[in-house]
């Protein structure tokens, strides 16, 4: 099964070693994401305070598991999905969500993310457990 995945899958994985962080691993599951899924990332980990109280573990111990998860998916430039970045914004919950969105459009594959509220629209199935 192919699925873009939304950063906070990931962050769900780097807080505990449950059900996203082994799924995340799971050989039948192909994963992309847009390279901003690397900035978002980066920003949150070195900026949000609650997520780094959340962690409870040390930054070694947070950028291998980091590395780790990111060796699982496929992280796609937006040289390739460009195109569809503005329907991705017109359908999108959340503007921040457009990269992702438009790189479901363009890989026509569903969008893995805990975000309910990205179920507000119809176009791009989304599958996640929140």
């Amino acid at each position: 099964m192919q699925l873009v995945v939304d950063a906070n899958v990931l962050f769900s994985a780097l807080l505990a070693k449950g059900v996203t962080r082994g799924l995340l691993f799971n050989s039948q599951l192909e994963l992309y994401s847009p390279e901003y899924l690397l900035s978002e990332l980066n920003e949150h980990v070195q900026t949000d305070e609650e997520l780094k109280e959340k962690l409870k573990q040390k930054k070694e111990e947070t950028d291998t598991v980091m590395h780790e998860l990111l060796h699982q998916i496929r992280i796609i430039p937006i040289t390739e999905y460009r195109s569809f970045i503005k329907r991705a914004f017109e359908i999108s919950p959340d503007e921040y969500d457009t990269p992702y969105f438009a790189l479901a459009l363009h890989l026509k594959i569903s969008l893995w993310s805990n975000d309910k509220g990205l179920k507000k629209q119809d176009v791009v199935h989304s599958v996640g457990h929140k």
